[in-house]
């Protein structure tokens, strides 16, 4: 987990120095900026990068210097996290409304690890009918992490963003051609990733070792990965690449059901 300075910081900002501003887009500010009861009043470089200061004689860090750059970095990062849809971007736990036990449990697991990474052991696998907030609470929790601990994290549809794009780079002519493997190396060692829609796939013998490859490199990397799927993956995934991913899965995720009534019929 994020280490907290309780001596530097205060309980306004949850000891992080850094507040979000969920009505930025609206405003016009910056979703994350420096706290404005413990590092603003501090502040003495007015803001303005690289964020030092002279005191008349030297030329010093100014005490918002790693807070800033941290914001910069999350702000960075976000911006190229894979999260278009304005449904799921910039979302944090508050919007994620609990409509049943399964919807509480699912939330009370999103904000375990949202609090205690990066010491959380396994990542999550959510699963249930369609419209009951599984791809919302999955970006959530991505949003979060990049958000207050500015690591680098990847939101994917399987076959959109994944296979679609590796297929792209067996097409000479293609922006992507010759890039698979660049592709592929992303995805498995980036520190958080989300694959949304998983099982939508076609299954062909391709797809089926290409998946168990980015699995089983994520798995033995230790790296957290969120899944979504409209299926149960001890009924799914039995048969797929021989139970190979399904192991994987077991041991990396958490396999968690978010079923209920599909509330996008009700908007």
């Amino acid at each position: 987990m994020e280490k907290k300075e309780k001596g530097k910081f205060c309980s306004y900002c949850d000891y992080s120095g850094i507040i979000y501003n969920p009505s930025f887009e609206i405003t016009g500010e910056n979703a994350l900026s420096p706290c404005p009861k413990c590092v603003i009043p501090q502040c003495k470089c007015g803001g303005e990068e690289p964020y030092y200061y002279s005191d008349g004689e030297n030329i010093l860090p100014c005490f918002c210097r790693d807070t800033r750059m941290k914001i910069d970095r999350a702000l960075e990062i976000y911006s190229n996290c894979g999260i278009e849809s304005r449904k799921f971007k910039w979302k944090t736990i508050n919007d994620f409304k609990v409509v049943n036990n399964l919807a509480k449990e699912a939330k009370n697991a999103a904000y375990d690890i949202i609090r205690k990474f990066p010491d959380v052991n396994k990542g999550l696998y959510l699963w249930g009918n369609p419209g009951t907030g599984k791809t919302l609470l999955s970006s959530i929790i991505l949003t979060e992490l990049v958000l207050h601990h500015a690591v680098k994290g990847k939101f994917i549809k399987i076959s959109r963003n994944f296979f679609n794009l590796l297929r792209s780079t067996f097409i000479e002519g293609s922006e992507r051609y010759g890039q698979s493997g660049l592709i592929e190396k992303e995805l498995a060692t980036v520190d958080i990733l989300v694959i949304d829609d998983f099982g939508v796939q076609r299954d062909s013998p391709w797809e089926q070792e290409t998946l168990y490859n980015l699995i089983d490199a994520r798995y033995e990397g230790e790296k957290f990965t969120i899944i979504t799927s409209n299926n149960n993956p001890e009924k799914s995934l039995k048969e797929l690449s021989e139970g190979r991913i399904l192991s994987r899965i077991r041991e990396m995720c958490r396999i968690m059901e978010l079923s209920g009534e599909d509330f996008r019929e009700k908007s």
